[in-house]
């Protein structure tokens, strides 16, 4: 335990007990009160090393930097990986801030007119979309230390209210509506696609990326998978599934809809027999990673999806609007090219979502409770429904020969 987490003890054992004083001086009893603050202090002598000792004694006085619980609160929160780094970010946005104020603001001392004071500093100038993300989290973190007991409300303000950031006013910055401001994201065009699969490795980017930026991108196009789900795959989530045959068992994702059985694609076959092995030919084990060198990422989906962005800029392969802060493709159009390829081939809609892994539309009630999912076999005809383009000469101003399509 450390020394913080052993002054949070002692805190709170005297605050368990500030109501059972002693009757007087001449009282020769030790009231429990006289008897924990006596505790406190014992502990405190017994730490030599004064960096300890002072947050020993932070802790002990409630003088403690405002992210200090995140870690327990993004446990506790049960939220996705990408999401918790998110939030942690923006919480750690708010402790920086209060750090650098004079005198330092610290977890007990921050009010409603402190909280007032951010917004208007940090949160007021940001995009709409970002105002509502670090309101959500900063309120979710104080919900988080109100009922663990880290901080005091008002009287009479409840628990869940994740006061002082509930009810805070934004300043919305309005803006010139520009053409094309109301554009959504899209799926790649075939020839935005062709250029990803085809055209030689950018020379800016690092060639131990090429292969795994080829695979993860083919795995999606021809299965409509999120970059997590294939990025975090294990090679005993790759298994033989009656009608459906060889699939990617996902067990997990962001809905309920999102563990589902996805036919593995015959044009998939060569990139999957390979990662089965490992760099000396040899099966893996069935808790290793299909893409093993991700295991070490901390966000391996994000991890990935930052190096593709660079790689498809890098081939031009762009969308930016004015008004719009991301480009209109990501490696998401990938799942939408699939998606949008596969009804253009005739797959039927509630299909292509169980293959894609959406929630049935709540309005179609006969779908949403009553059918159940897609069989195997109108899964695998809808995967296999899917054909990468072909392209058989080079792409671009450059003379190099291009990857074939099944490579």
């Amino acid at each position: 335990m450390t020394a913080r987490e052993r002054g949070v003890l002692h805190r709170e054992a005297i605050a368990a007990v500030s109501d059972q004083h002693s009757d007087g001086p001449e009282d020769p009893v030790v009231s429990p009160y006289e008897a924990a603050v006596l505790s406190a202090e014992s502990e405190a002598d017994k730490i030599k090393d004064p960096e300890e000792r002072g947050a020993f004694l932070d802790a002990l006085h409630g003088y403690e930097p405002l992210d200090v619980h995140v870690d327990d609160y993004l446990k506790a929160a049960k939220i996705a990986p990408k999401t918790g780094n998110e939030r942690r970010g923006l919480i750690g946005k708010l402790a920086a801030w209060a750090a650098a104020q004079k005198p330092p603001l610290m977890l007990n001392r921050l009010d409603r007119r402190h909280a007032g004071r951010y917004v208007s500093e940090m949160i007021d100038p940001m995009h709409p979309a970002t105002q509502g993300k670090h309101l959500t989290a900063l309120r979710g973190y104080w919900k988080y230390l109100a009922a663990r007991g880290h901080v005091s409300l008002p009287v009479g303000e409840p628990r869940g209210t994740g006061w002082p950031w509930n009810d805070q006013m934004l300043e919305r910055k309005a803006g010139r509506a520009e053409r094309g401001a109301k554009e959504t994201e899209r799926p790649f065009t075939e020839e935005e696609v062709k250029k990803l699969l085809y055209c030689p490795y950018p020379s800016g980017m690092d060639p131990n990326h090429e292969t795994q930026i080829q695979d993860i991108l083919r795995i999606s196009l021809l299965s409509g998978m999120r970059v997590a789900e294939i990025a975090t795959l294990w090679v005993e989530e790759v298994r033989e599934v009656g009608g459906a045959g060889l699939v990617f068992d996902i067990q997990q994702g962001k809905t309920d809809a999102a563990a589902r059985p996805v036919p593995v694609h015959p044009d998939l076959m060569d990139i999957v027999k390979r990662r089965l092995k490992d760099s000396k030919g040899q099966p893996k084990d069935g808790k290793a990673w299909l893409f093993h060198e991700l295991a070490i990422e901390r966000d391996p989906g994000d991890t990935f999806g930052k190096r593709f962005r660079r790689y498809r800029t890098h081939l031009g392969v762009d969308d930016k609007r004015d008004g719009k802060r991301r480009s209109l493709v990501n490696f998401h159009s990938a799942r939408r090219w699939f998606a949008t390829t596969a009804d253009r081939a005739g797959q039927p809609e509630p299909v292509i979502k169980d293959v894609i892994g959406h929630v049935p539309d709540k309005r179609n009630v006969t779908r949403a409770a009553y059918i159940a999912r897609s069989s195997g076999e109108q899964m695998r005809a809808c995967v296999e429904a899917v054909r990468l383009p072909e392209e058989d000469v080079p792409v671009g101003t450059g003379t190099a020969l291009v990857r074939s399509a099944t490579s």
